[in-house]
């Protein structure tokens, strides 16, 4: 039976890991910490790896969606992915 995964077998990258966001947190508020781990988790169940870079690619995934305006950080540590993405994806 063939993956459906797209990323079978590759390390988890910042873009990888905003697919990810998108998909599982779209109208959701989420601690950092929690989404990195449910993104890892799900990237490694789907039959993807683990990141090689030292640096988390989620918080880079979320800098980049904040300035896409397709996530917000209302306080530190804590998330926001709009349900309307499509407002956020006409202003980049």
């Amino acid at each position: 039976m063939d993956n459906p995964y797209k990323y079978v077998g590759l390390p988890l990258t910042p873009l990888m890991a905003q697919e990810l966001i998108l998909e599982l947190f779209t109208g959701q508020t989420v601690h950092k910490q929690e989404m990195t781990d449910i993104v890892e988790s799900t990237h490694l169940e789907r039959g993807g790896n683990p990141p090689r870079s030292k640096q988390n690619p989620i918080t880079r995934s979320l800098t980049l969606l904040k300035e896409m305006g397709l996530a917000e950080n209302p306080m530190q540590g804590v998330w926001f992915i709009p349900s309307d993405i499509t407002k956020g994806a006409e202003n980049a």
